[in-house]
């Protein structure tokens, strides 16, 4: 067992560095892209229930919570705090240190079963363009904090349709 999850983190580190080699704002863009795929996909195949979330007095305090305020304190604690202090203490650790950010940021969106599964794939999604960030010695933080404020901006902008 050991063996197979080394292998699964050696796979995992070859893939990060296959990912740094593309340009940043392409992956951020790509990363968007598979977001929004993605709870498409929830939404149809699991027939999510599409009322759960938090709930706002006004579209301005959503707007300031979830595009601004939500990105950039999720990726405080669940990319940057959690991944940067679990390689901190095990370097060669990045798969497992993507596995519990994203287990805990779906934990996180406990609105139902449904969201937590996409948060869950969500927070895999921003670990890993976060540690590519860091692979690329980008500023991780601010990158993964913009891609996230940009897809959170693309959903609140649909559900405004």
């Amino acid at each position: 067992m050991s063996y197979f999850l080394c292998r699964l983190n050696d796979l995992y580190i070859n893939l990060l560095e296959i990912l740094s080699k593309i340009n940043i704002i392409k992956l951020s863009f790509y990363t968007v892209i598979i977001e929004l795929l993605v709870s498409i996909a929830v939404s149809f195949l699991l027939d999510s229930d599409q009322s759960v979330g938090p709930k706002f007095e006004t579209k301005l305090e959503e707007f300031v919570l979830v595009v601004i305020l939500a990105p950039l304190l999720e990726t405080l604690i669940f990319q940057y705090s959690i991944i940067s202090n679990i390689i901190g203490r095990r370097p060669n650790t990045s798969l497992f240190a993507c596995i519990v950010s994203a287990v805990l940021f779906g934990l996180s969106h406990f609105y139902s079963p449904e969201y937590i599964f996409k948060t869950f794939i969500s927070g895999l999604l921003f670990g890993t363009l976060f540690l590519v960030g860091c692979k690329k010695n980008k500023n991780a933080f601010v990158v993964v904090a913009i891609t996230h404020s940009i897809y959170n901006l693309t959903v609140f902008c649909l559900k405004q349709i």
